[in-house]
C-alpha cells in the first residue's frame, strides 16, 4: 500500500479483511463444510482496493439492502467489526441462513465486563489483555490464563475446560504477579528506563 492511501488510513479495517479471507479459505476448503463465504464490514472498507479476494465469493457493507439482497443460502457470513452484541441477533436474522455459520470477527468493543460474549457464539480465537497478563483461547482448546513477567515473557498459570469469569482469571493472575514480583511487575520500556 502507499502512504496516504485509503488502506494506510484504515489499516485495522483492511487487516480484518485479511483475516476474513483466511476464514473464507477455510470455509471453502471444507473446514466449515465447503461453503461459499462472504465478508460484510461495518467499517470504511473499499473492497475494490483489495487486490485478491481469496476464498471470498462476495463482499459488502453490513446491514445494507444490497448485502441482504445478494445473500445466498448456505454461505458462511463473516461480519467484520459487527458492533456490540445487542446487534448480533439482527445481523444473523438479516444475513444468515439455516445451517450456515455466521462469524463475528474482531468486534471493536464488548458490551459486557466479562470474557467473550453473552449471545451464545463460540469464541474460536480469543485474546484479551488483563492486569498483569492475558487470557487466551484457540478453539477447540481450553481457555488459558497467562502471567506476564517483568521481562515481557509469559507463563501459563492455569487452563480452564469451560469459559471462566473475567473476575476469576484477573484475580488469579494479579495475585500470582504480586506474590512473585510485588509491585515490580510492570511493563518497562527498555532503553528509556521508565515504566510504560
Amino acid at each position: 500500500y502507499k502512504p496516504g492511501s485509503d488502506i494506510s488510513r484504515q489499516l485495522l479495517a483492511y487487516a480484518n479483511v485479511y483475516w476474513a479471507k483466511k476464514i473464507a479459505d477455510a470455509a471453502k476448503g471444507g473446514a466449515m463444510g465447503g461453503k461459499p463465504a462472504c465478508a460484510l464490514s461495518a467499517e470504511a472498507v473499499n473492497f475494490s482496493n483489495v487486490q485478491a479476494m481469496g476464498g471470498l465469493t462476495r463482499s459488502g457493507r453490513l446491514m445494507s439492502d444490497k448485502a441482504r439482497k445478494e445473500g445466498r443460502n448456505g454461505e458462511v457470513v463473516i461480519c467484520i467489526n459487527p458492533g456490540g452484541e445487542e446487534q448480533w441477533d439482527r445481523i444473523v436474522s438479516a444475513h444468515g441462513s439455516p445451517g450456515s455459520p455466521v462469524v463475528m470477527l474482531n468486534s471493536a468493543y464488548s458490551t459486557s465486563y466479562d470474557l467473550g460474549n453473552k449471545r451464545g457464539f463460540e469464541e474460536a480465537y480469543y485474546l484479551k489483555r488483563i492486569s498483569k497478563g492475558w487470557v487466551f483461547r484457540s478453539f477447540p482448546g481450553p481457555w488459558e490464563a497467562y502471567l506476564e513477567k517483568p521481562d515481557g515473557s509469559v507463563e501459563l498459570l492455569q487452563q480452564y475446560r469451560t469459559k471462566p469469569a473475567l473476575r476469576e482469571v484477573a484475580e488469579l493472575v494479579r495475585e500470582e504477579s504480586f506474590k512473585r514480583y510485588a509491585i515490580n511487575n510492570d511493563r518497562w520500556s527498555k532503553g528509556f528506563g521508565e515504566r510504560l
